[in-house]
């Protein structure tokens, strides 16, 4: 049941984040140099700040199923309002800011799912975890890859805006369906329900409580010093296109070929996290994936163009790499039962620098300013190596882990 959501959920951020079509769209349709910048910080920090809200009002070892359905609902209606806005967006003067109000609904929701699915995997898989999530990001990408594939026929025949919204409108189909089978997973009943009502209390306590782990958990508070140092390759990822496209004059008709790499190398690289994670540990996966996000920026300043391919895969397999182990990092270095609540800790550390950068990057945009922040790209995997490395002791084996309710 969860790969069936997994192909729903690959098949829509396939189109949706910022590495693919959409900050070009946004760009087209809105003819400012800032929109790009704008999607990358909305898919970050509006993701990241609805999973801080959503984990707050979590306590450790409370029901899922109920606010995965809650939130997966909310992300298929934001994918339909974000069709209707680009299908009518020319004949609105508002019709940019209602594409921005529409992708951020969806967004904030795909982010708000994020703690309530982390949990439900970790207590409904607990022996099969970390494999699946390799899978999930597997098959979430392989759906990606075809419906990209799609997406590049319909605009070689109408255009980019007109082939992304048959893309969308595909998606709209696809996650749909999926959402049936996501329905009919079975997750022991307990009756435990969201207590926590969202207020600045609340919210101080959340914090408070991130604070408590950082200080007391040191795998998780060197995982965290490493995801803020290191932040910067994948914020500056969803660029290389516009770069290429700015710089060198390559065709957009590149676009689709280059989405295509990176979600197939993501597939790829996510699925070997397991196959290694579970022979040396989690660590080294983690280590491996920010050493691809740096090679694809030593490609780019030292390559250029000639290996435009290349900087793509490299990416896409940090991707995969990297996100796929912090997911398992933060279910083993974390509480049992706490894993959605860790995830988005870990991932909070990154905020700063996705808001950031992606606005230096846009408003700063000539050849000198990008070789300057691809080679702050390759200091940044670095350090984060380094604290790995130097930090986190334990190699993170997986381990078999039960939450007490269902012990």
């Amino acid at each position: 049941m969860f790969i069936f959501d997994a192909i729903g959920f690959g098949s829509a951020f396939a189109l949706l984040i910022p590495g693919s079509y959409l900050p070009d769209v946004a760009l087209t349709i809105s003819d400012k140099w800032y929109t790009p910048s704008l999607i990358v910080i909305i898919f970050y920090a509006v993701g990241i700040f609805s999973q801080f809200l959503t984990s707050a009002r979590r306590n450790i070892e409370q029901d899922s199923k109920r606010g995965v359905i809650f939130w997966g609902i909310c992300e298929r209606f934001g994918i339909i309002l974000l069709a209707l806005t680009l299908s009518n967006y020319s004949t609105y003067k508002m019709g940019f800011i209602f594409f921005v109000i529409a992708y951020i609904i969806f967004v904030f929701s795909a982010g708000a799912i994020l703690p309530s699915y982390f949990d439900l995997v970790s207590r409904v898989l607990y022996k099969f975890r970390s494999v699946f999530f390799a899978l999930n990001l597997t098959f979430g990408s392989a759906a990606g890859y075809l419906v990209s594939r799609y997406v590049d026929l319909r605009i070689a025949e109408s255009g980019l805006i007109e082939g992304y919204l048959s893309g969308l409108m595909l998606v709209i189909g696809i996650t749909s369906i999926s959402m049936i089978p996501l329905l009919l997973i079975r997750e022991p009943q307990t009756g435990s329900k969201s207590s926590t009502k969202i207020s600045i209390v609340a919210l101080r306590d959340q914090l408070n409580m991130w604070k408590h782990i950082y200080k007391n958990n040191t795998g998780l508070k060197a995982v965290s010093l490493s995801n803020f140092f290191s932040a910067i390759p994948e914020a500056i990822t969803p660029f290389f296109s516009i770069w290429l496209i700015s710089f060198y004059d390559i065709p957009t008709n590149r676009l689709g070929m280059w989405v295509t790499l990176l979600l197939l190398s993501q597939s790829i690289g996510s699925f070997f996290v397991p196959i290694i994670g579970i022979r040396i540990g989690f660590k080294y996966t983690y280590i491996l994936g920010l050493s691809m996000h740096f090679a694809a920026s030593a490609i780019f300043i030292y390559g250029g163009s000639n290996f435009q391919n290349l900087i793509f895969i490299f990416a896409g397999l940090g991707l995969g790499i990297f996100n796929t182990s912090q997911s398992n990092l933060a279910v083993e270095l974390g509480d049992v039962g706490d894993a959605g609540n860790t995830n988005a800790m870990l991932t909070a550390f990154r905020v700063p620098i996705f808001i950031i950068v992606p606005l230096l990057v846009g408003f700063f945009n000539s050849y000198s300013v990008v070789s300057l922040i691809l080679i702050l790209s390759m200091s940044s995997a670095t350090i984060g190596v380094g604290i790995v490395i130097f930090k986190l002791i334990d190699p993170v084996l997986p381990k078999v882990r039960f939450w007490l309710k269902d012990s």
